[in-house]
């Protein structure tokens, strides 16, 4: 049965590295030539677009893995059973389960890949290719922020009028509440830097409220204090700036720790961090759709009929995966539901058809 595996594995794989490239050029074509109508933007020339497009390969891979999963699987078995393979494994007593089994064992591999992509590779390179197109038309990074921040942190309330970088914000406002509700203090910095491990205010006015007095002092230099929003790092700012799709998976995981602690919403940061968590579940699954399609309805079509079903089933199971995740948050459904649920249905509906042809 090694052998059966292992053979599967290579078909399935060369048809998925093939399936892969073919719809990774005509995605990257199309992001090419949209980018072109923004040529001479600023300093948009053509090697900042050639930059931004080759950065947003990962992204784009990692967006239609689950397709391309499901194309590669279903023109791999496809190319076996139009040369009788599968016939001949199934006449040597390899049941429809057991080809099944060793398509999972392969799409284990491919939905590690996957998660592997989204998890390391994507949260590095669609930021820094969003920098590269914002520098270059605008003069300015797109992690950068003039509309202005609300954080919060405990008793603490943060308003960051421009965020330059991470590291470093303008136009601050502090507010700390006391136990009461009453506002215990007000700081005003015209800019804060975040060097080594704490942060130093520059231009501080800070104002302070008793029973009795206010008390206003000014600064040039001061550091941080460690009792104002000790959590509030470049970790932290770079979570609120990024979209969560750019995130990876333990980025979203501390992001959604933060809002629940502070009392924000959290429900859209949860459902993408499911999300993540549901991904390579969804390239197995996908793979395993290919098994009966194969060997059921599709065994005696060609590897058009193939394709464009497993097109067609793909692209569905997209629409219908953003519109769960869509009504799931309006009608307040668990994030982890929401995330795996169309992919459990689908795993059902293989699982019955698998058993009915057994």
């Amino acid at each position: 049965m090694r052998r059966v595996d292992a053979y599967l594995r290579q078909s399935v794989f060369t048809l998925t590295l093939v399936v892969g490239a073919a719809l990774l050029a005509i995605s990257t074509f199309i992001t090419f030539v949209t980018e072109l109508e923004d040529l001479g933007r600023g300093q948009y020339g053509i090697g900042a677009i050639l930059q931004y497009v080759a950065l947003q390969v990962p992204e784009t891979v990692y967006i239609m893995f689950p397709v391309i999963a499901l194309l590669g699987t279903l023109m791999g078995l496809g190319a076996l059973a139009a040369n009788a393979e599968l016939v001949a494994m199934r006449a040597a007593g390899v049941s429809v389960t057991r080809l099944a089994w060793g398509v999972a064992k392969a799409g284990v591999i491919v939905g590690g890949i996957a998660f592997a992509l989204g998890e390391f590779l994507v949260p590095v390179t669609t930021p820094l290719a969003d920098d590269i197109r914002s520098v270059a038309r605008y003069g300015e990074s797109a992690r950068g922020s003039k509309d202005g921040v609300w954080l919060r942190d405990g008793r603490h309330f943060v308003f960051i009028g421009e965020l330059i970088s991470e590291r470093e914000i303008q136009q601050v406002e502090l507010f700390r509440l006391s136990d009461s509700g009453s506002l215990d203090a007000a700081i005003a910095i015209d800019t804060a830097i975040y060097d080594e491990d704490h942060w130093t205010f520059r231009g501080v006015r800070r104002t302070e409220f008793s029973a009795d007095a206010v008390t206003v002092e000014q600064r040039d230099v001061e550091p941080w204090p460690t009792d104002l929003t000790p959590e509030l790092t470049p970790d932290v700012l770079r979570l609120f700036v990024l979209e969560a799709e750019s995130l990876s998976a333990w980025g979203l995981w501390r992001y959604v720790e933060y809002l629940d602690r502070n009392g924000l919403d959290a429900e859209s940061s949860s459902l993408a961090f499911w999300r993540k968590l549901a991904a390579p579940v969804t390239v197995i699954v996908m793979m395993l759709v290919a098994v009966p399609f194969v060997i059921g309805s599709l065994r005696q079509g060609g590897a058009g009929q193939r394709l464009f079903v497993g097109v067609l089933f793909g692209v569905g199971f997209y629409l219908v995966n953003e519109v769960t995740s869509s009504t799931g948050l309006i009608y307040g459904l668990s994030p982890a539901l929401t995330a795996f649920l169309p992919t459990l249905v689908v795993a059902s509906l293989v699982g019955l058809r698998l058993r009915s042809m057994r």
